[in-house]
C-alpha cells in the first residue's frame, strides 16, 4: 500500500494545524477530528465508517512529556500520565491505524484495542484504545464519532509486558483477536 496515499485519503488534512492548537492553548477544549474516517480494517469488520476524534487533554497527555506539561502550566499528578511520544510520532501511529499488527475487540463490544506496527522512543510498541460508534459536541452539534481515547507506548506494568498482558485478556476472554497482520 502507498503509505503517501493512505495519509492523503484518512488523516484529517488540518491534523498538524490541529494538533499545534491544541499543545499552544492549554484552554481548548473542543475535541480534535485526527481523522475524516474510520480504518477500512475496522470497517471490514462492522465497525461504522465514523469521522475519529480525540479530546485534547488527551492529545497533550500523548505528546508531551511532564517536563514539557509542566512548563505548559499544565496539570501534572498522580493520575496524569504524559507519554511524551512528540507529534511526529504520535502522527505516524494514527496513521498506521490503516496497517496495525493485531487488532483486539473487548468483551463489551464497543472497545477495541490497536496494535500499531510504530514504537515509541523506548522501543514500546505504541497502542490505541478506540471506543466504537459514540458521539460527542462539535459546537454545539452532536455528531456521531469513533473514539481514539489514547495513543502510548505499552510500558511493563508490574512485571507484566505487553505480550503477556495481551495474553492474560485473551484467557480471560476480555478480548477477542480479530485481526492480525500476517508475517512477511
Amino acid at each position: 500500500m502507498n503509505s503517501c496515499k493512505t495519509v492523503k485519503n484518512t488523516l484529517n488534512i488540518n491534523i498538524e494545524k490541529s494538533i499545534d492548537n491544541v499543545l499552544n492553548n492549554i484552554n481548548e477544549r473542543n475535541p480534535v477530528k485526527l481523522r475524516d474516517s474510520t480504518p477500512k480494517i475496522l470497517v471490514s469488520y462492522g465497525v461504522k465508517d465514523l469521522p475519529m476524534y480525540e479530546n485534547p487533554s488527551h492529545i497533550r497527555k500523548n505528546i508531551l512529556t511532564e517536563m514539557e506539561a509542566k512548563k505548559l502550566g499544565l496539570s501534572v499528578g498522580i493520575r496524569d500520565h504524559y507519554h511524551g511520544l512528540g507529534k511526529t510520532v504520535y502522527i505516524k501511529a494514527i496513521n498506521n491505524l490503516d496497517e496495525p499488527r493485531a487488532i483486539f475487540r473487548n468483551k463489551n463490544n464497543k472497545d477495541y484495542l490497536i496494535l500499531t506496527m510504530i514504537k515509541d522512543k523506548n522501543s514500546d510498541n505504541i497502542i490505541i484504545p478506540i471506543e466504537i460508534e459514540t458521539m460527542t459536541y462539535i459546537n454545539r452539534v452532536k455528531i456521531d464519532i469513533n473514539r481514539i481515547k489514547s495513543v502510548y507506548g505499552y510500558k511493563k506494568i508490574n512485571n507484566i509486558n505487553l505480550n503477556h498482558y495481551i495474553k492474560i485478556k485473551l484467557k480471560n476472554r476480555s478480548f477477542k483477536k480479530i485481526y492480525e497482520r500476517k508475517k512477511n
